[in-house]
């Protein structure tokens, strides 16, 4: 069963100085091409558009994508990771707090 972060939940668990080194960490993989990162791809939708965007990291064995929402001025946003090896689903993540703190990183 995949593992499922509230805002709430990732609120407790990361903070900014903490994600540092984690995001520093994927700026190398990304350089080393141990990452796939494709750029932000946004449907247009009746008052607003829908995003996603996709990784994929080979050296971690996850790939990912964070996708949103854009509408009547109101964003919602959701993280989904899949493992490489199996292909399976391993977090769904409510994701407005962990943008903003990986921002911040």
């Amino acid at each position: 069963m995949p593992l499922y972060l509230s805002e709430t939940d990732v609120a407790s668990l990361l903070t900014p100085a903490e994600a540092v080194p984690v995001v520093e960490d994927c700026f190398r993989r990304l350089a080393s091409g141990a990452c796939d990162n494709r750029p932000r791809t946004r449907l247009p939708l009746e008052g607003g558009y829908f995003a996603v965007m996709a990784a994929a990291d080979s050296e971690l064995g996850y790939a990912g994508l964070k996708s949103y929402t854009l509408v009547d001025g109101k964003l919602a946003f959701v993280v989904c990771l899949f493992e490489l090896a199996t292909g399976l689903l391993a977090a769904g993540l409510e994701a407005d707090l962990l943008g903003k703190i990986r921002t911040g990183a």
